[in-house]
């Protein structure tokens, strides 16, 4: 083995035995008894590095209301208002219905991709809002029965994502019960409301337990009279082009990032180093679990656009997060995933 496919090698297998409990040499052994090829396919099954960024960014708003449910404006001003701001597209999210298109989706300025927001209780009485994204849930199951609802979605391979945990109230040991793909680190709405949008204590609780766990920013626009917020979060999926079914690949893979305005332009791997370009940036900083992290910062000096990191080996994860001089952040997902 080369050098760097050594250093790749450890990572690996620490990151595997922090993951299950067993000594790092007790994985080696048993893997290093099987040929070089075996061997860099488990490898290579038991950790990869998420990013591949050789497509476009497209922008977009996964958490949208309509008149259909609580929102102020009618399907079609809210797609021409995000069109407006080069958003590639959107999630019509409304409470318990899906958007009802008129005519063709191609005939749109933007892709909308199908969503909704459900909400209850589960069987333990602990209320939760959730987004699911890319289902195709039938009136019938719309009836109010969240946990039900919440099966069937998760089953058609939708996209669960845990909506502003901080703002319902909900622990990391609420969230731990289900099976969601992700959750809202910023939702903007609730940020503006009364300070409840981040959730990124809730996030690294959730990385704790599953290294795989995605981060969302959203806007959670309803334009009301008295709640006109937006733009204030999104995500940029990395994907070869802008169609449902590789933007829903994309978002399923975690292949995006989410942000206030700050921009990843490539994430890389290579030599157990991590190589970020981004847009004029304050501050990158490495985050891993609990008190553990690294960071570059520009304070005092010009703003900077490019970072690299080594990739500490006994970390179960890792996430990047930019900031720029107005203080508006963006955040990779856990670079990692296991698979």
């Amino acid at each position: 083995m080369d050098d760097s496919h050594a250093k790749n090698t450890s990572l690996s297998l620490r990151i595997e035995a922090l993951r299950t409990g067993k000594n790092p040499e007790s994985i080696k052994e048993v893997t290093m008894n099987s040929s070089q090829v075996a061997f860099n396919q488990v490898q290579k099954k038991r950790i990869r590095f998420r990013y591949e960024t050789s497509g476009r960014w497209y922008k977009g708003s996964m958490h949208l209301h309509t008149v259909s449910s609580d929102g102020h404006l009618i399907l079609e001003e809210l797609v021409q208002k995000y069109a407006g701001e080069k958003f590639d597209f959107i999630s019509i999210t409304d409470h318990w219905c899906f958007p009802q298109l008129n005519g063709n989706r191609q005939t749109l300025p933007l892709l909308v991709i199908d969503g909704v927001e459900l909400d209850g209780y589960d069987n333990l009485g602990t209320y939760y809002h959730v987004l699911v994204i890319g289902a195709s849930l039938k009136p019938p199951i719309l009836t109010g029965n969240f946990l039900k609802a919440l099966r069937i979605a998760y089953s058609q391979g939708a996209v669960l994502i845990w909506a502003h945990p901080y703002w319902t109230g909900n622990s990391i040991q609420e969230g731990l019960r289900h099976k969601f793909h992700g959750l809202e680190i910023y939702n903007h709405s609730s940020q503006c409301e009364n300070g409840s949008g981040y959730a990124l204590a809730h996030w690294d609780g959730m990385l704790n337990h599953n290294p795989d766990f995605l981060g969302f920013a959203t806007d959670d626009s309803h334009f009301l009279p008295d709640q006109p917020y937006w733009k204030g979060g999104w995500i940029m999926v990395n994907a070869a082009e802008c169609s449902r079914q590789d933007i829903l690949e994309g978002i399923r893979q975690g292949n995006f990032y989410a942000t206030q305005g700050p921009e990843f332009k490539t994430i890389q791997y290579g030599d157990n180093k991590v190589t970020v370009e981004t847009s004029a940036v304050t501050y990158v900083r490495l985050i891993g679990p609990r008190r553990t992290g690294k960071w570059i910062h520009a304070l005092g000096k010009e703003p900077f656009c490019r970072a690299e990191f080594e990739l500490p080996c006994d970390w179960p994860y890792a996430r990047l997060e930019i900031e720029d001089a107005g203080g508006k952040r963006a955040w990779s997902n856990p670079l990692w995933f296991f698979g």
